[in-house]
Protein backbone atom coordinates (compact mmCIF):
# COMPACT_ATOMS: atom_id res chain seq x y z
CA UNK A 1 0.00 0.00 0.00
CA UNK A 2 2.84 2.41 0.64
CA UNK A 3 3.84 2.06 -3.02
CA UNK A 4 0.40 3.40 -3.97
CA UNK A 5 0.81 6.61 -1.94
CA UNK A 6 4.28 7.24 -3.40
CA UNK A 7 3.13 6.73 -6.96
CA UNK A 8 3.84 9.60 -9.38
CA UNK A 9 0.24 9.43 -10.62
CA UNK A 10 -1.09 10.17 -7.14
CA UNK A 11 1.37 13.03 -6.74
CA UNK A 12 0.31 14.55 -10.07
CA UNK A 13 -3.34 14.06 -9.15
CA UNK A 14 -2.79 15.99 -5.90
CA UNK A 15 -1.20 18.85 -7.83
CA UNK A 16 -4.16 18.93 -10.22
CA UNK A 17 -6.59 19.02 -7.30
CA UNK A 18 -4.63 21.84 -5.60
CA UNK A 19 -4.53 23.86 -8.82
CA UNK A 20 -8.30 23.38 -9.30
CA UNK A 21 -8.98 24.55 -5.75
CA UNK A 22 -6.68 27.55 -6.25
CA UNK A 23 -8.50 28.39 -9.51
CA UNK A 24 -12.01 28.24 -8.07
CA UNK A 25 -11.23 30.03 -4.82
CA UNK A 26 -8.90 32.80 -6.01
CA UNK A 27 -8.51 33.33 -9.74
CA UNK A 28 -12.06 32.82 -10.96
CA UNK A 29 -13.72 35.32 -8.56
CA UNK A 30 -10.98 37.85 -9.31
CA UNK A 31 -11.65 37.59 -13.05
CA UNK A 32 -15.39 37.97 -12.51
CA UNK A 33 -14.81 41.16 -10.49
CA UNK A 34 -12.48 42.45 -13.19
CA UNK A 35 -15.15 41.87 -15.86
CA UNK A 36 -17.75 43.72 -13.74
CA UNK A 37 -15.37 46.65 -13.32
CA UNK A 38 -14.60 46.82 -17.05
CA UNK A 39 -18.34 46.78 -17.79
CA UNK A 40 -18.91 49.59 -15.28
CA UNK A 41 -16.18 51.72 -16.86
CA UNK A 42 -17.55 51.11 -20.38
CA UNK A 43 -21.09 52.05 -19.32
CA UNK A 44 -20.27 55.51 -17.90
CA UNK A 45 -22.61 58.30 -19.10
CA UNK A 46 -22.90 62.04 -18.71
CA UNK A 47 -24.84 62.88 -15.58
CA UNK A 48 -23.73 59.82 -13.59
CA UNK A 49 -22.66 60.52 -10.03
CA UNK A 50 -19.34 58.76 -9.44
CA UNK A 51 -16.70 58.34 -6.74
CA UNK A 52 -13.09 58.16 -7.85
CA UNK A 53 -10.52 55.78 -6.38
CA UNK A 54 -9.15 58.77 -4.47
CA UNK A 55 -12.55 59.46 -2.91
CA UNK A 56 -13.56 62.45 -5.03
CA UNK A 57 -17.34 62.65 -5.51
CA UNK A 58 -18.62 64.30 -8.67
CA UNK A 59 -20.94 64.29 -11.67
CA UNK A 60 -19.68 63.33 -15.12
CA UNK A 61 -19.79 66.31 -17.49
CA UNK A 62 -17.79 64.94 -20.43
CA UNK A 63 -16.28 61.60 -21.45
CA UNK A 64 -13.38 60.69 -23.71
CA UNK A 65 -11.82 57.31 -24.43
CA UNK A 66 -9.34 57.64 -21.57
CA UNK A 67 -10.54 60.53 -19.40
CA UNK A 68 -13.62 61.75 -17.54
CA UNK A 69 -14.42 65.38 -16.75
CA UNK A 70 -16.03 65.57 -13.30
CA UNK A 71 -17.90 68.48 -11.77
CA UNK A 72 -17.07 68.36 -8.07
CA UNK A 73 -18.56 71.75 -7.13
CA UNK A 74 -20.13 74.76 -8.81
CA UNK A 75 -17.75 75.93 -11.55
CA UNK A 76 -15.10 73.40 -10.41
CA UNK A 77 -14.26 70.59 -12.81
CA UNK A 78 -11.40 68.10 -12.76
CA UNK A 79 -10.19 65.63 -15.34
CA UNK A 80 -9.49 62.12 -14.08
CA UNK A 81 -8.52 58.90 -15.77
CA UNK A 82 -11.48 56.77 -16.76
CA UNK A 83 -9.90 53.79 -15.03
CA UNK A 84 -9.75 55.68 -11.72
CA UNK A 85 -13.53 55.71 -11.35
CA UNK A 86 -14.23 53.51 -8.34
CA UNK A 87 -18.03 53.52 -7.99
CA UNK A 88 -20.99 54.70 -10.01
CA UNK A 89 -24.11 55.98 -8.30
CA UNK A 90 -26.64 56.12 -11.15
CA UNK A 91 -28.80 59.17 -11.38
CA UNK A 92 -32.21 59.67 -12.89
CA UNK A 93 -31.27 63.22 -13.90
CA UNK A 94 -29.45 63.03 -17.22
CA UNK A 95 -29.98 66.61 -18.29
CA UNK A 96 -26.33 67.33 -19.04
CA UNK A 97 -26.12 67.37 -22.83
CA UNK A 98 -23.50 68.16 -25.40
CA UNK A 99 -19.76 68.25 -24.96
CA UNK A 100 -18.74 70.07 -21.80
CA UNK A 101 -22.28 71.33 -21.21
CA UNK A 102 -22.80 73.32 -18.05
CA UNK A 103 -25.52 72.64 -15.56
CA UNK A 104 -26.00 75.45 -13.05
CA UNK A 105 -27.17 74.39 -9.65
CA UNK A 106 -28.59 77.90 -9.15
CA UNK A 107 -30.89 77.49 -12.14
CA UNK A 108 -32.26 74.26 -10.69
CA UNK A 109 -32.72 75.88 -7.29
CA UNK A 110 -34.58 78.83 -8.83
CA UNK A 111 -36.88 76.54 -10.81
CA UNK A 112 -37.64 74.60 -7.61
CA UNK A 113 -38.43 77.83 -5.78
CA UNK A 114 -40.69 78.99 -8.62
CA UNK A 115 -42.59 75.70 -8.58
CA UNK A 116 -43.08 75.83 -4.81
CA UNK A 117 -44.28 79.46 -5.08
CA UNK A 118 -46.89 78.42 -7.65
CA UNK A 119 -48.15 75.69 -5.36
CA UNK A 120 -48.44 78.14 -2.45
CA UNK A 121 -50.29 80.70 -4.61
CA UNK A 122 -53.03 78.17 -5.31
CA UNK A 123 -54.40 77.15 -1.89
CA UNK A 124 -56.68 74.11 -1.81
CA UNK A 125 -60.38 74.82 -2.19
CA UNK A 126 -62.36 74.89 1.05
CA UNK A 127 -65.03 72.26 1.50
Amino acid sequence: MSSLTNSPVVTILWFVVLIAIFWFLLLRPQRQEQKKREQMIRSLHRGDHVVSMGGIHGTIVDLNDDTVLLRIADKVEVTISRSSVGQVHETKDRQIAGPRARQDKDAKDLSGIAESAQVEDNPPAER
